[in-house]
């Protein structure tokens, strides 16, 4: 009896089965969606219950495919750094050291403002949480180090300027937008990176994008 009932139900177990899959793979690209968004806007600290009501769906959901928040959280951080280290493998590819170096920076640079969560976890990075983080940072860092090499191989980049320096100077677009009653406005924060980077470069300067700081309306 056992062994009818189960040969009755083999037709349709495939079927099922490959459309179980495909909501399951649509629920978890909603899921890693909804919480880059809100880690982006709030940070690290956000809850499970608001990724799923974010990405519509029963917190049951998000618990069966990823078992917990954190392992959420760290699949969303690790595809950042991921970007992270295709940009830089793209900016190691242009012909003009300079260009390279510089690139990378402001994508650094604009990454840590576009999500606050990234910016919390590179912050920390002096101790990564698990293996694949402290895999990815390293990555990074022997990319920014590869940049600076061939600046400084080129002669373009100050001799006491070093790798470390620009991963630190690429955290300067945070806290950009306002001061004393200055706006920056909404691309200021890439007039500061120019700067910076010009700071360390040996001759010469770059044009500064957008229009500068106004002082705010009241």
């Amino acid at each position: 009896m056992i062994a009818a009932r189960s040969e009755s139900r083999t037709p349709s177990t495939p079927g099922a089965t490959s459309e179980g899959r495909a909501d399951a793979q649509r629920n978890r690209r909603r899921l890693i969606a909804a919480t880059r968004e809100a880690i982006a806007a709030r940070g690290l600290d956000v809850s499970a219950l608001d990724i799923a009501k974010a990405a519509g769906l029963g917190v049951g959901t998000l618990y069966r495919r990823f078992g917990t928040k954190e392992a959420l959280l760290d699949a969303v951080v690790l595809s950042l750094y991921d970007e992270l280290c295709d940009t830089a493998q793209a900016c190691m590819e242009r012909p003009d050291p300079w260009d390279g170096l510089t690139t990378f920076m402001m994508e650094l640079a604009g990454a840590h403002r576009d999500s606050r969560g990234l910016a919390e976890v590179t912050a920390a990075c002096e101790s990564p949480p698990s293996a694949e983080l402290a895999e990815r940072t390293a990555a990074v860092q022997d990319a920014v180090i590869h940049l600076t090499e061939r600046v400084r191989a080129a002669g373009m980049l100050r001799s006491d300027v070093t790798w470390q320096d620009i991963i630190i100077c690429s955290r300067a677009s945070l806290d950009t937008d306002h001061c004393l009653g200055i706006d920056a406005g909404p691309d200021g924060w890439r007039r500061v990176i120019t700067i910076l980077l010009d700071g360390m470069r040996a001759s010469g300067h770059t044009t500064l994008e957008g229009p500068g700081p106004q002082i705010r309306a009241q």
